[in-house]
Protein backbone atom coordinates (compact mmCIF):
# COMPACT_ATOMS: atom_id res chain seq x y z
CA UNK A 1 0.00 0.00 0.00
CA UNK A 2 2.74 2.45 0.98
CA UNK A 3 4.76 1.58 -2.10
CA UNK A 4 1.73 2.26 -4.31
CA UNK A 5 1.23 5.65 -2.66
CA UNK A 6 4.88 6.51 -3.28
CA UNK A 7 4.32 5.88 -6.99
CA UNK A 8 1.46 8.39 -7.11
CA UNK A 9 2.30 11.95 -8.09
CA UNK A 10 1.62 14.83 -5.74
CA UNK A 11 -0.73 16.34 -8.33
CA UNK A 12 -2.95 13.27 -7.89
CA UNK A 13 -2.67 12.96 -4.11
CA UNK A 14 -3.54 16.58 -3.31
CA UNK A 15 -6.92 16.65 -5.14
CA UNK A 16 -7.81 13.32 -3.52
CA UNK A 17 -7.00 14.64 -0.03
CA UNK A 18 -8.91 17.84 -0.76
CA UNK A 19 -11.96 15.89 -1.93
CA UNK A 20 -11.88 13.61 1.13
CA UNK A 21 -11.53 16.63 3.43
CA UNK A 22 -14.54 18.35 1.85
CA UNK A 23 -16.62 15.16 2.12
CA UNK A 24 -15.61 14.77 5.77
CA UNK A 25 -16.65 18.35 6.52
CA UNK A 26 -20.00 17.74 4.82
CA UNK A 27 -20.57 14.66 6.98
CA UNK A 28 -19.54 16.49 10.16
CA UNK A 29 -21.28 19.78 9.32
CA UNK A 30 -24.12 19.31 11.88
CA UNK A 31 -21.61 18.87 14.72
CA UNK A 32 -18.54 20.72 13.47
CA UNK A 33 -19.21 23.69 15.77
CA UNK A 34 -19.25 21.48 18.86
CA UNK A 35 -16.13 19.61 17.73
CA UNK A 36 -14.21 22.88 17.27
CA UNK A 37 -15.59 24.21 20.56
CA UNK A 38 -14.48 20.98 22.25
CA UNK A 39 -10.97 21.37 20.82
CA UNK A 40 -10.79 24.91 22.22
CA UNK A 41 -12.02 23.86 25.67
CA UNK A 42 -9.57 20.94 25.58
CA UNK A 43 -6.76 23.50 25.45
CA UNK A 44 -7.83 24.81 28.86
CA UNK A 45 -8.49 21.31 30.22
CA UNK A 46 -4.92 20.35 29.27
CA UNK A 47 -3.64 23.41 31.13
CA UNK A 48 -5.50 22.30 34.28
CA UNK A 49 -4.56 18.62 33.89
CA UNK A 50 -0.86 19.52 33.55
CA UNK A 51 -1.09 21.16 36.97
CA UNK A 52 -2.82 18.05 38.39
CA UNK A 53 -0.62 15.43 36.72
CA UNK A 54 2.18 15.46 39.36
CA UNK A 55 -0.39 14.42 41.99
CA UNK A 56 -2.16 11.61 40.11
CA UNK A 57 -0.87 8.41 38.57
CA UNK A 58 -2.73 8.28 35.26
CA UNK A 59 -2.96 10.88 32.49
CA UNK A 60 -6.58 9.98 31.77
CA UNK A 61 -7.51 10.64 35.40
CA UNK A 62 -5.84 14.04 35.33
CA UNK A 63 -7.83 14.94 32.20
CA UNK A 64 -11.11 13.82 33.82
CA UNK A 65 -10.29 15.89 36.90
CA UNK A 66 -9.44 18.85 34.67
CA UNK A 67 -12.81 18.56 32.93
CA UNK A 68 -14.60 18.37 36.28
CA UNK A 69 -12.74 21.37 37.69
CA UNK A 70 -13.59 23.35 34.57
CA UNK A 71 -17.26 22.33 34.75
CA UNK A 72 -18.04 22.73 38.46
CA UNK A 73 -17.88 26.54 38.79
CA UNK A 74 -19.80 27.02 35.54
CA UNK A 75 -22.50 24.55 36.59
CA UNK A 76 -22.83 26.09 40.07
CA UNK A 77 -23.09 29.61 38.70
CA UNK A 78 -25.72 28.62 36.15
CA UNK A 79 -27.71 26.56 38.66
CA UNK A 80 -27.69 29.29 41.30
CA UNK A 81 -28.60 31.98 38.77
CA UNK A 82 -31.38 30.07 37.04
CA UNK A 83 -33.05 28.95 40.26
CA UNK A 84 -32.94 32.46 41.70
CA UNK A 85 -34.33 33.96 38.49
CA UNK A 86 -37.22 31.50 38.47
CA UNK A 87 -37.93 32.20 42.15
CA UNK A 88 -37.96 35.97 41.73
CA UNK A 89 -39.98 35.77 38.51
CA UNK A 90 -42.64 33.69 40.22
CA UNK A 91 -42.87 36.27 43.02
CA UNK A 92 -43.20 39.24 40.68
CA UNK A 93 -45.29 37.86 37.85
CA UNK A 94 -46.92 34.71 39.16
CA UNK A 95 -46.98 31.43 37.30
CA UNK A 96 -46.37 31.42 33.58
CA UNK A 97 -49.66 29.62 32.93
CA UNK A 98 -51.62 32.32 34.77
CA UNK A 99 -49.75 35.17 33.12
CA UNK A 100 -50.19 33.83 29.61
CA UNK A 101 -53.86 32.88 29.98
CA UNK A 102 -56.30 34.81 27.80
CA UNK A 103 -58.44 35.85 30.76
CA UNK A 104 -55.46 36.56 33.01
CA UNK A 105 -56.15 39.03 35.81
CA UNK A 106 -52.58 40.20 36.34
CA UNK A 107 -52.20 42.67 39.17
CA UNK A 108 -51.14 45.92 37.49
CA UNK A 109 -52.05 48.31 40.29
CA UNK A 110 -48.43 49.42 40.78
CA UNK A 111 -48.05 49.93 37.02
CA UNK A 112 -51.33 51.85 36.83
CA UNK A 113 -50.14 54.10 39.63
CA UNK A 114 -46.84 54.75 37.88
CA UNK A 115 -48.57 55.63 34.59
CA UNK A 116 -51.10 57.88 36.34
CA UNK A 117 -48.23 59.88 37.83
CA UNK A 118 -47.35 60.97 34.30
CA UNK A 119 -50.39 63.27 34.36
CA UNK A 120 -51.87 62.07 31.07
CA UNK A 121 -55.55 61.83 30.17
CA UNK A 122 -57.47 58.76 31.40
CA UNK A 123 -57.83 57.40 27.87
CA UNK A 124 -54.10 57.63 27.14
CA UNK A 125 -53.29 56.20 30.57
CA UNK A 126 -55.54 53.21 29.90
CA UNK A 127 -54.00 52.68 26.46
CA UNK A 128 -50.49 52.75 27.91
CA UNK A 129 -51.48 50.32 30.67
CA UNK A 130 -53.08 47.94 28.15
CA UNK A 131 -49.98 48.14 25.94
CA UNK A 132 -47.75 47.31 28.91
CA UNK A 133 -49.92 44.37 29.92
CA UNK A 134 -49.98 43.12 26.33
CA UNK A 135 -46.19 43.40 26.16
CA UNK A 136 -45.72 41.48 29.41
CA UNK A 137 -48.11 38.75 28.28
CA UNK A 138 -46.37 38.49 24.92
CA UNK A 139 -42.98 38.32 26.63
CA UNK A 140 -44.11 35.55 28.95
CA UNK A 141 -45.75 33.73 26.05
CA UNK A 142 -42.44 33.89 24.18
CA UNK A 143 -40.61 32.56 27.24
CA UNK A 144 -43.12 29.73 27.53
CA UNK A 145 -42.75 28.80 23.86
CA UNK A 146 -38.96 28.93 24.22
CA UNK A 147 -39.10 26.59 27.21
CA UNK A 148 -41.37 24.20 25.31
CA UNK A 149 -39.03 24.25 22.31
CA UNK A 150 -36.06 23.70 24.62
CA UNK A 151 -37.75 20.68 26.20
CA UNK A 152 -38.65 19.26 22.78
CA UNK A 153 -35.05 19.68 21.63
CA UNK A 154 -33.53 17.94 24.67
CA UNK A 155 -32.51 14.81 22.67
CA UNK A 156 -30.63 16.92 20.10
CA UNK A 157 -29.13 19.07 22.85
CA UNK A 158 -28.04 15.98 24.76
CA UNK A 159 -26.36 14.62 21.63
CA UNK A 160 -24.53 17.94 21.12
CA UNK A 161 -23.36 17.96 24.74
CA UNK A 162 -22.21 14.34 24.44
CA UNK A 163 -20.21 15.21 21.33
CA UNK A 164 -18.74 18.21 23.14
CA UNK A 165 -17.67 16.07 26.12
CA UNK A 166 -16.02 13.41 23.94
CA UNK A 167 -14.33 16.09 21.82
CA UNK A 168 -12.90 17.76 24.91
CA UNK A 169 -11.61 14.47 26.29
CA UNK A 170 -9.98 13.14 23.13
CA UNK A 171 -8.48 16.47 22.09
CA UNK A 172 -7.11 16.93 25.61
CA UNK A 173 -5.68 13.40 25.71
CA UNK A 174 -4.34 13.20 22.15
CA UNK A 175 -3.50 16.84 21.52
CA UNK A 176 0.23 16.16 21.28
CA UNK A 177 -0.37 13.37 18.75
CA UNK A 178 -2.51 15.67 16.61
CA UNK A 179 0.16 18.39 16.61
CA UNK A 180 2.85 15.83 15.76
CA UNK A 181 0.69 14.44 12.95
CA UNK A 182 0.39 17.93 11.46
CA UNK A 183 4.15 18.39 11.75
CA UNK A 184 4.74 15.09 9.93
CA UNK A 185 2.42 16.02 7.07
CA UNK A 186 3.72 19.54 6.56
CA UNK A 187 6.69 19.80 4.18
CA UNK A 188 10.02 20.65 5.82
CA UNK A 189 10.35 23.94 3.97
CA UNK A 190 6.97 25.11 5.34
CA UNK A 191 7.43 23.99 8.96
CA UNK A 192 8.73 27.39 10.07
CA UNK A 193 5.58 29.05 8.73
CA UNK A 194 3.23 26.60 10.44
CA UNK A 195 5.23 26.79 13.67
CA UNK A 196 4.64 30.54 13.79
CA UNK A 197 0.95 30.05 13.00
CA UNK A 198 0.59 27.49 15.83
CA UNK A 199 2.34 29.90 18.20
CA UNK A 200 -0.14 32.55 17.10
CA UNK A 201 -3.01 30.13 17.77
CA UNK A 202 -1.64 29.53 21.26
CA UNK A 203 -1.58 33.28 21.92
CA UNK A 204 -5.10 33.67 20.54
CA UNK A 205 -6.44 30.90 22.81
CA UNK A 206 -4.92 32.62 25.83
CA UNK A 207 -6.43 35.89 24.70
CA UNK A 208 -9.87 34.32 24.26
CA UNK A 209 -10.16 33.14 27.87
CA UNK A 210 -8.83 36.44 29.14
CA UNK A 211 -11.09 38.35 26.76
CA UNK A 212 -14.23 36.51 27.92
CA UNK A 213 -13.91 35.63 31.61
CA UNK A 214 -12.12 38.74 32.87
CA UNK A 215 -14.42 41.25 31.07
CA UNK A 216 -17.47 39.37 32.36
CA UNK A 217 -16.07 39.50 35.92
CA UNK A 218 -15.28 43.23 35.57
CA UNK A 219 -18.75 43.95 34.23
CA UNK A 220 -20.34 41.94 37.05
CA UNK A 221 -18.38 43.79 39.74
CA UNK A 222 -19.08 47.24 38.26
CA UNK A 223 -22.75 46.37 37.82
CA UNK A 224 -22.91 45.20 41.44
CA UNK A 225 -21.50 48.55 42.60
CA UNK A 226 -24.15 50.41 40.59
CA UNK A 227 -26.96 48.20 41.93
CA UNK A 228 -25.74 48.74 45.49
CA UNK A 229 -25.58 52.53 45.32
CA UNK A 230 -28.93 52.72 43.52
CA UNK A 231 -30.54 50.72 46.33
CA UNK A 232 -31.50 47.54 44.52
CA UNK A 233 -32.03 44.28 46.44
CA UNK A 234 -30.30 41.02 45.49
CA UNK A 235 -27.13 42.93 44.57
CA UNK A 236 -24.87 39.85 44.40
CA UNK A 237 -27.38 37.87 42.34
CA UNK A 238 -27.92 40.75 39.93
CA UNK A 239 -24.16 41.19 39.58
CA UNK A 240 -23.71 37.49 38.75
CA UNK A 241 -26.57 37.62 36.26
CA UNK A 242 -25.10 40.70 34.60
CA UNK A 243 -21.71 39.03 34.25
CA UNK A 244 -23.16 35.81 32.84
CA UNK A 245 -25.44 37.78 30.51
CA UNK A 246 -22.34 39.13 28.78
CA UNK A 247 -22.02 35.72 27.11
CA UNK A 248 -25.49 36.01 25.55
CA UNK A 249 -25.08 36.79 21.84
CA UNK A 250 -26.13 40.27 20.64
CA UNK A 251 -28.30 41.17 23.68
CA UNK A 252 -25.66 40.69 26.37
CA UNK A 253 -26.21 42.39 29.74
CA UNK A 254 -28.88 44.64 28.24
CA UNK A 255 -31.39 41.93 29.02
CA UNK A 256 -30.63 42.66 32.70
CA UNK A 257 -30.22 46.44 32.58
CA UNK A 258 -33.32 46.88 30.44
CA UNK A 259 -35.53 44.64 32.57
CA UNK A 260 -34.41 46.24 35.85
CA UNK A 261 -34.65 49.78 34.50
CA UNK A 262 -38.08 49.24 32.95
CA UNK A 263 -39.44 47.63 36.10
CA UNK A 264 -38.15 50.50 38.23
CA UNK A 265 -39.73 53.08 35.93
CA UNK A 266 -43.06 51.25 35.88
CA UNK A 267 -43.14 51.02 39.67
CA UNK A 268 -42.59 54.75 40.08
CA UNK A 269 -38.81 54.80 40.63
CA UNK A 270 -38.18 56.70 37.41
CA UNK A 271 -34.83 58.21 38.42
CA UNK A 272 -33.52 54.86 39.62
CA UNK A 273 -34.61 53.14 36.41
CA UNK A 274 -33.10 55.78 34.13
CA UNK A 275 -29.82 55.80 36.06
CA UNK A 276 -29.41 52.01 35.93
CA UNK A 277 -29.97 52.07 32.15
CA UNK A 278 -27.48 54.93 31.67
CA UNK A 279 -24.80 53.42 33.91
CA UNK A 280 -25.46 49.99 32.39
CA UNK A 281 -24.90 51.43 28.92
CA UNK A 282 -21.63 53.02 30.06
CA UNK A 283 -20.39 49.80 31.72
CA UNK A 284 -21.41 47.54 28.83
CA UNK A 285 -19.96 49.82 26.15
CA UNK A 286 -16.70 50.35 28.02
CA UNK A 287 -16.27 46.65 28.76
CA UNK A 288 -17.23 45.37 25.30
CA UNK A 289 -15.54 47.96 23.10
CA UNK A 290 -12.50 48.95 25.18
CA UNK A 291 -11.57 46.62 28.03
CA UNK A 292 -12.21 43.31 26.26
CA UNK A 293 -10.20 43.98 23.06
CA UNK A 294 -7.46 45.75 25.01
CA UNK A 295 -6.73 42.99 27.54
CA UNK A 296 -7.10 40.30 24.88
CA UNK A 297 -4.51 41.90 22.67
CA UNK A 298 -2.02 41.93 25.56
CA UNK A 299 -1.54 38.22 24.96
CA UNK A 300 -1.29 38.44 21.19
CA UNK A 301 -0.17 40.82 18.51
CA UNK A 302 -3.51 40.46 16.76
CA UNK A 303 -5.23 43.78 16.13
CA UNK A 304 -8.04 44.57 18.63
CA UNK A 305 -10.52 45.02 15.77
CA UNK A 306 -10.00 41.39 14.77
CA UNK A 307 -10.90 40.23 18.29
CA UNK A 308 -13.86 42.60 18.46
CA UNK A 309 -15.29 41.34 15.17
CA UNK A 310 -14.60 37.75 16.19
CA UNK A 311 -16.34 38.12 19.56
CA UNK A 312 -19.41 39.88 18.17
CA UNK A 313 -20.03 38.17 14.85
CA UNK A 314 -18.76 34.80 16.04
CA UNK A 315 -21.54 34.89 18.63
CA UNK A 316 -24.06 36.05 16.01
CA UNK A 317 -23.28 33.21 13.61
CA UNK A 318 -22.54 30.35 16.02
CA UNK A 319 -24.09 31.34 19.36
CA UNK A 320 -22.15 30.98 22.61
CA UNK A 321 -19.46 28.70 21.08
CA UNK A 322 -18.84 31.50 18.61
CA UNK A 323 -17.47 33.65 21.45
CA UNK A 324 -14.47 31.30 21.36
CA UNK A 325 -14.48 30.03 17.77
CA UNK A 326 -14.92 33.42 16.09
CA UNK A 327 -11.85 35.11 17.61
CA UNK A 328 -9.81 31.92 17.12
CA UNK A 329 -10.55 31.69 13.39
CA UNK A 330 -10.01 35.40 12.71
CA UNK A 331 -6.96 35.50 14.99
CA UNK A 332 -5.26 32.54 13.29
CA UNK A 333 -6.10 33.97 9.87
CA UNK A 334 -4.57 37.30 10.87
CA UNK A 335 -1.48 35.55 12.28
CA UNK A 336 -1.09 33.44 9.10
CA UNK A 337 -1.20 36.49 6.85
CA UNK A 338 1.21 38.31 9.12
CA UNK A 339 3.74 35.44 9.06
CA UNK A 340 3.33 35.14 5.29
CA UNK A 341 3.99 38.86 4.89
CA UNK A 342 7.11 38.62 7.04
CA UNK A 343 8.40 35.70 4.99
CA UNK A 344 7.80 37.62 1.79
CA UNK A 345 9.64 40.66 3.13
CA UNK A 346 12.59 38.49 4.18
CA UNK A 347 12.67 36.89 0.73
CA UNK A 348 12.67 40.29 -1.00
CA UNK A 349 15.43 41.60 1.25
CA UNK A 350 17.52 38.49 0.55
CA UNK A 351 17.07 38.93 -3.20
CA UNK A 352 18.01 42.61 -3.00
Amino acid sequence: MISQIKKMSSSTIFPLLLLLTILSLVVLSPIVTMVIFGAILAYYVRFISCRIKPYVKYDTLSIFLGMILLTIPIALLLYFTITQILGISSLLLGSVQQATAVNSTMDLSHINGAVEKLGLSPAITQNITDAIKSGILQLLSTITNSLINMVSSIPALAAQILILIFSIFYFARDGDKIVQYIKDVVPDKDKGFYREVLNGADDVLKSIIVGNIIPAAILGVLSGVVYYFLGYPYVILLAIISGIAMFIPIIGPWIVYGAIGLFSILTGNTTQGILVIIFGWIIETTTDFYIRPRISVQYSEVHPLVFLLGFIYGAVTMGIPGLFIGPLILGITYAAYKVYRQERLKSKQAND
